[in-house]
């Protein structure tokens, strides 16, 4: 065991070496006594004194009310923890900076401990040598474990930052920008899988860079993929958000007057793999929907009474309430896929036009509320598919539920007379046919129980117990995107009633409610519990 009065000398030389560094000086010192560490000067008790005490001897930054950087440098002697020296500096220093700072300070202390033990040293050459020998292994060492030290930091950091409540942030993509940006000190866009922007942080009201051409956008990809780091790309630095070698999306961190360090481009990655994550969460989510939509589509253009349908839409989220139009489209050569159906519903998207969407056999089907421009359905469509050989009708208005059958016929009239005319490719709308109205006139439900029932069945069962509103809760949470806020104000209760409720949640299901697959399981099957009749899952004996 080291007494006091060594303790503060092997400390006080560490402190002298580490004081001749330029990027940073020595603020306080703690030396350590039966394992405890105490200031070296008689003061006043300081929160920091708190803060050091709780690392337990492992080196981190420390809290700070100005705008510097603080550390807390540990230091041992033979395998026991000898003190403390916190640094300051005006910014944070960089990796090899942080190494140098612990070889110098290690270094010191055993080479200091070896004296005072009065023990023999080789010759000038050899020590030389071994001090140089020591110096390049401790400084692999040291390098490598700041290394993941500071991954582990910046996984946490996006981690816990990209899941937590929207806030004031629209969208998932802005939150992680948002995260990504205060964590490199750098401006960050998020581009959809057409280049086209749908979140930035930290750049300004104006385009901080032209967006690419198709072409520049598949060398990108290639790129990406073949040495799967970012791509460097006029003005930014480019990471892809890919699965099974599609593009979803991508995170551009911008050029600035700092160089790039390696602990940007690795947080730009893991930024691109949680994006990935939401991409697919929400493609995956949106594909579904429309399988669980594609029935009430049906019903409604065969027609459905008013009360039934409300309450079908408002499940999927959708007010069925005011006009509607119904719209057809056919493309040639037909396929047996969901091509033109989501080419679409991304049409009305763009438009700013809610809708619901199916298919049935060739032909993409969708009730749309408002009044749709044909021309622009059309051309937004011909865009998404790339193609122009195709058909659109557009039936009349329907101002109650009960005209949706009608403005469905009409809609496959407007339909047939553009496939019978000269220019077959294109759009019509009823009511802009004329003469022409006159002229023509001629999945299992078992296994979706069984799914429900998996996911939903332990919370309906206690809330049937109970008299309680878990799973409603649950709905209504995920619809909102995990926003605290807006579910307290839906729900019409407080954030701590329902931070209660999502607590009995977890403890009920034994669900983690921020791990995406799990979340998207249970967004899938809260919606299809409100399609259901009665809203409930079936009773396993």
């Amino acid at each position: 065991m080291i007494d006091r009065r060594a303790a503060e000398e092997f400390l006080n030389t560490a402190a002298q070496a580490v004081s001749e560094l330029s990027f940073c000086e020595v603020k306080d010192r703690y030396v350590a006594v039966n394992g405890q560490l105490y200031p070296i000067a008689s003061r006043a008790t300081l929160p920091q004194d708190h803060d050091i005490r709780r690392l337990h001897g492992k080196d981190a930054v420390l809290p700070c009310e100005w705008p510097e950087w603080r550390y807390a440098l540990f230091t041992e002697c033979e395998g026991e923890l000898n003190g403390c020296l916190v640094l300051s500096a005006p910014a944070a220093p960089e990796v090899p900076q942080l190494t140098q700072l612990r070889t110098v300070a290690g270094t010191t202390a055993t080479t200091h401990a070896t004296v005072s033990r009065g023990e023999p040293r080789d010759d000038a050459t050899g020590q030389a040598r071994g001090q140089d020998a020591l110096h390049q292994h401790l400084l692999s060492l040291s390098s490598r474990l700041l290394e993941l030290e500071e991954h582990d930091s910046i996984r946490d950091a996006l981690d816990q930052g990209a899941t937590r409540d929207l806030g004031e942030s629209d969208t998932r993509e802005a939150l992680l920008a948002e995260v990504l940006s205060r964590l490199t000190g750098r401006p960050i866009c998020v581009e959809d899988a057409f280049g086209k922007i749908s979140a930035e942080a930290g750049t300004g009201l104006t385009r901080p860079y032209n967006k690419l051409g198709a072409k520049a956008r598949t060398r990108t990809a290639q790129l990406w993929l073949a040495s799967g780091s970012p791509v460097r790309e006029p003005r930014r630095l480019v990471a892809l958000a890919v699965s099974h070698s599609e593009v979803l999306g991508a995170i551009c961190m911008m050029e600035t007057d700092k160089p790039v360090t390696a602990a940007n481009v690795f947080a730009l990655k893991h930024a691109a793999r949680l994006l990935e994550v939401e991409l697919l969460h929400r493609r995956g989510l949106a594909r579904l929907e429309l399988r669980l939509g594609r029935d009430l589509v049906d019903e409604l253009v065969s027609g459905m009474d008013g009360a039934t349908a409300g309450v079908r839409t408002a499940a999927l989220g959708y007010d069925i309430s005011g006009p509607h139009h119904v719209i057809v489209a056919e493309w040639q050569p037909p396929g047996n896929d969901d091509t033109v159906v989501v080419a679409l519903r991304r049409a009305f998207l763009e438009l700013q036009l809610p809708s619901l969407v199916s298919r049935r056999s060739d032909m993409a089907i969708a009730v749309v509320r408002g009044n749709p421009v044909g021309a622009e359905v059309f051309s937004l469509i011909a865009k998404s598919l790339g193609s122009t050989t195709g058909s659109v009708g557009i039936g009349g208005p329907s101002l109650d539920i009960a005209q949706i059958p009608r403005s469905f016929s009409e809609a496959l009239h407007a339909l047939h007379i553009r496939n019978g005319s000269i220019e077959r490719y294109g759009v019509t709308s009823f009511d802009q046919l004329g003469i022409y109205r006159i002229l023509d006139t001629a999945g299992s439900g078992q296994h979706l129980s069984e799914y429900v029932d998996e996911w939903l069945g332990a919370l309906q069962r206690t809330d049937d117990s109970r008299g309680s509103d878990l799973l409603q809760t649950l709905a209504q949470y995920l619809d909102h995107g995990g926003n605290y806020d807006r579910t307290a104000e839906s729900l019409a209760i407080h954030r701590s009633t329902l931070r209660y409720r999502l607590n009995s949640i977890r403890q009920v299901t034994g669900f983690d409610l921020t791990d995406p697959e799990t979340r998207l399981n249970l967004h899938v099957a809260t919606r299809a519990w409100r399609l259901r009749p009665h809203g409930a899952p079936s009773r396993v004996p």
